[in-house]
């Protein structure tokens, strides 16, 4: 009898104990576990730390049997096509029935919320509409109008991983996917709590903490991700700091002008000229997007903003793949057990499943890979020690041993 998966969508940025406790809790029926993976710039808009066969080694070792890619053209994205791109990548794979994810709030209020987000009634587009008018982000003016519509709702939909949960629910609703949401009460401090003397820090603490005082950062990750990460920071791998980012968006918009800029991916309402007018004023990264913040336009988009011009993401195509969704299924990894659920997918998937470019044999899944390794390239030059064209040559991550206690076959 073959056993169905588990899904799980992530950027385990770096991986650390929550995410852990997380894939264990997902293991524990003994199920596979298939996990799509973000690509090398994230949800947030920013480089990944580390690049994704190196979180996808992570993944497997710590219990996971199979990685998936989620390609930069969707993890580089609002929670909407994120969640959209994973769900589908799952539901495309033919073996996967339960998609586990964490959430600050399990509520019994969430089939209601994702009722209402899904209908979208009168009374709430009219007050999203209202919200939008006064100013305020996508994202607040729907926290603000879900809040009118079901008094409490707008509190849970606030917080990151609830939000993104209820994407993924979303979308399993909207399109009628034989699967199963398994949601999990996060472990740890907040998504973007800063402070490392918490048990389970966020990865933004990691993240800030291995750029500062390194041992103690290192404490709050497994062993087997301490590793990788000590392995891929000795090797000049490891994105550490802006100036580098910097450096080479000042060059590319200097070259280009607000018109040129305003034909990218998710730029709109003359938020072009916002960026051009901050360029010549900001000292460094930080200062450039804190010079553009405002309450309609928050930090994470004006970041994906600019990744997409760094990564050459033109609207029109950004429609394309938004429309389409993902073209082909793409093993960064997998374990023996892995290796094995690949064949089943390759009997009972919607999607090829593809490491090489001339496997593909449409024109829209060679642009969306091709984009992808250009992507790739452009995180390596960002990096002390990058290689660009290695996204090409590296092949699936083949772990055989696990931190779990045991394997189980198919």
């Amino acid at each position: 009898m073959f056993k169905k998966a588990i899904g799980i969508i992530a950027e385990y940025n770096p991986f650390h104990m929550g995410h852990l406790h997380h894939v264990e809790n997902a293991s524990s029926s003994g199920d596979p576990v298939i996990v799509a993976l973000s690509s090398n710039f994230t949800q947030r808009g920013k480089p990944a730390f580390i690049d994704k066969w190196s979180r996808a080694e992570m993944a497997l070792l710590s219990g996971a049997d199979l990685v998936l890619e989620l390609p930069v053209v969707f993890s580089c994205h609002n929670a909407g096509v994120f969640a959209n791109a994973g769900v589908d990548i799952m539901k495309s794979t033919g073996v996967v029935d339960r998609l586990s994810f964490g959430m600050e709030t399990i509520s019994p209020k969430l089939r209601d919320i994702v009722a209402i987000l899904v209908e979208e009634p009168k009374p709430f587009k009219l007050n999203l509409r209202k919200f939008l008018n006064e100013g305020f982000s996508y994202v607040e003016s729907r926290t603000r109008a879900m809040d009118c519509a079901y008094p409490g709702a707008g509190e849970i939909l606030s917080q990151p991983n609830n939000s993104l949960a209820i994407s993924y629910m979303m979308r399993i609703e909207e399109k009628g996917y034989d699967i199963t949401p398994l949601p999990v009460k996060r472990a740890g401090a907040g998504y973007h709590d800063r402070s490392i003397s918490v048990e389970f820090p966020s990865a933004t603490a990691i993240r800030k903490g291995i750029r500062g005082k390194r041992e103690k950062a290192f404490q709050q990750v497994p062993p087997f991700s301490r590793k990788i990460l000590e392995r891929e920071i000795s090797r000049g791998r490891c994105f550490l700091d802006n100036d580098t980012l910097w450096e080479k968006i000042r060059f590319l918009m200097t070259r280009t002008s607000g018109e040129e800029l305003g034909k990218y991916a998710e730029f709109g309402e003359g938020i072009e000229n916002r960026f051009m007018k901050a360029l010549g004023k900001s000292t460094d990264w930080e200062d450039f997007i804190d010079r553009c913040t405002s309450r309609r336009y928050p930090r994470g988009r004006l970041q994906r903003n600019m990744m997409h011009f760094l990564i050459g993401l033109g609207h029109e195509e950004n429609r394309a793949y938004q429309e389409k969704g993902p073209a082909y299924l793409r093993p960064l990894g997998a374990t023996k057990r892995g290796r094995d659920l690949l064949k089943r997918i390759d009997e009972v998937g919607t999607l090829p499943v593809i490491s090489k470019f001339a496997q593909l044999d449409r024109d829209y899944g060679r642009s969306m890979l091709l984009m992808e390794r250009r992507s790739c390239d452009i995180w390596e030059l960002l990096l002390p020690g990058g290689t660009p064209g290695k996204d090409a040559k590296t092949p699936p991550i083949i772990v055989q041993s696990t931190c779990r206690n045991e394997e189980t076959s198919l």
